[in-house]
Formats: structure tokens, C-alpha cells, sequence
């Protein structure tokens, strides 16, 4: 349950606009900081701890999916593009091999990132953490369906169910 919500969390506060630059211009590590001590409970060394973990995991994550990306550009050229399906499977092969080695690393660096971060965690920090990006998500969705409500689920195409 952790997985899918942090992941989600990093995008949505990422996309969230700097409440405040801070003095080391990090105003997304500043707003992480002031979520984990002030909604979860977390003294401020042990939510620098997480934050400069979560830093690290946006890092390596965002590289991957650079890298996914540009690999599906690939396989968009090589589908689209001129020749026999036979051509394009040989084309293609080895980029598949690629992209689902990326998808497979990105797998492991978000259950290595869960479990830094449970490990610094006591269960009741856990679980108040789960709450909070829960709620953090929640506020993310209402927040795309008011920005575009003459679109059904908003730009994003986002169903009630997706809630």
C-alpha cells in the first residue's frame, strides 16, 4: 500500500508550487520536512533523515523513467517508421529487453526506498504517514477536477473510481 502512495506523493508535491524558497533552494525538501514533522510527528532529524532519502529516490527514479522514456520514443520510430514487421521485431528485441531491465529497476529502487523509510519508522509513524499522502493524493485529484471541469476526470482523464 505504501509503494504506489509514495510514488504518487513525490509526483504530486513535486507539482505542487513553492510555498517558499528556502534558504538551501530546496523548497520540495522544505515542504517534505515541514509534512513529516508537522502531520506524521517526526523530530526534524529524523525527518532530514527521510527527506534526504527521498531525495535520492527521486533522483534515481526520475533517471529511469528518462531513460524509459526514451526507449518508448525508440520503439514509436521503429513501429511507425518504414519496413517489414520482421525488421521491426529484430529492431525492437533488444530495447524490449531494456525497457522491462529499466521497469524491473525501478521496481526494486521503490521497495529498497519503502523499506529505508519503514526502517526509520515506528508502525504508528507508518501508518500516519499512509494517512497523510493518502490525504495529500486525495487533495491532488479534487485540485485536477476543479482546474478542468468541463473535461470528464479533469485533464488527466481521472475516473471517480480512480479516487
Amino acid at each position: 500500500m505504501l509503494r504506489p502512495i509514495l510514488l504518487i506523493a513525490s509526483l504530486a508535491i513535486a507539482a505542487l508550487p513553492a510555498f517558499a524558497q528556502v534558504e538551501d533552494g530546496r523548497p520540495l525538501a522544505r515542504f517534505r520536512m515541514d509534512q513529516l514533522q508537522q502531520a506524521v510527528g517526526l523530530p526534524e532529524p529524523q525527518a532530514r533523515a527521510i527527506v534526504d532519502r527521498w531525495a535520492r529516490y527521486d533522483l534515481e527514479q526520475f533517471e529511469k523513467t528518462r531513460q524509459i522514456h526514451q526507449i518508448r520514443r525508440q520503439f514509436n520510430d521503429i513501429l511507425l517508421g518504414p519496413g517489414a514487421e520482421e525488421d521491426k521485431n529484430a529492431k525492437v528485441r533488444p530495447l524490449l529487453e531494456q525497457f522491462v531491465e529499466l521497469r524491473h529497476q525501478q521496481a526494486e529502487l521503490k521497495v529498497k526506498f519503502e523499506e529505508d523509510i519503514r526502517a526509520k519508522l515506528s508502525p504508528a509513524q507508518q501508518v500516519r504517514l499512509i494517512l497523510h499522502v493518502e490525504e495529500m493524493q486525495r487533495r491532488m485529484v479534487d485540485a485536477l477536477r476543479q482546474g478542468f471541469p468541463n473535461r470528464p476526470g479533469g485533464r488527466l482523464g481521472l475516473r471517480q473510481r480512480d479516487q
